[in-house]
């Protein structure tokens, strides 16, 4: 089933998990975070509850909820979930959870295609 595209202005006032029952897709910005990278207030515990692992990912709860599943390109291999959320992640950015603080900041801030999906 091909993603479909819903423009950024589609998406600024309600939740989008969904569209019509297909998965959707969208221009993002992609970033990095990890365990203390910010000074020590990086935890090992999500906003949600949760404890940080590899497809951890921060997302802006309004727009994307807690358990919703995304693609993001580049990393075909994995499903992502939104289980964190922060002061940074509003609209369309999404940050990853890395393992490291080098491979956070090595991955930094890209323009990817994000598919959420049903």
């Amino acid at each position: 089933m091909a993603a479909s595209i819903v423009p950024a202005a589609a998406l600024a006032h309600e939740a989008v998990t969904t569209h019509g029952g297909a998965a959707v897709e969208v221009d993002a910005i992609v970033t990095g975070y990890a365990n203390g990278a910010d000074g020590g207030a990086v935890g090992t515990m999500t906003a949600s509850g949760t404890s940080t692992h590899w497809g951890t990912v921060a997302a802006d709860w309004r727009l994307f909820p807690i358990g919703t599943r995304l693609l993001i390109e580049g990393f075909e291999d994995v499903t992502f979930t939104v289980e964190d959320t922060g002061s940074g992640v509003r609209g369309l950015i999404f940050d990853i959870w890395f393992d490291d603080l080098a491979g956070a900041q090595a991955f930094g801030t890209q323009h990817r295609k994000v598919t959420i999906l049903p």
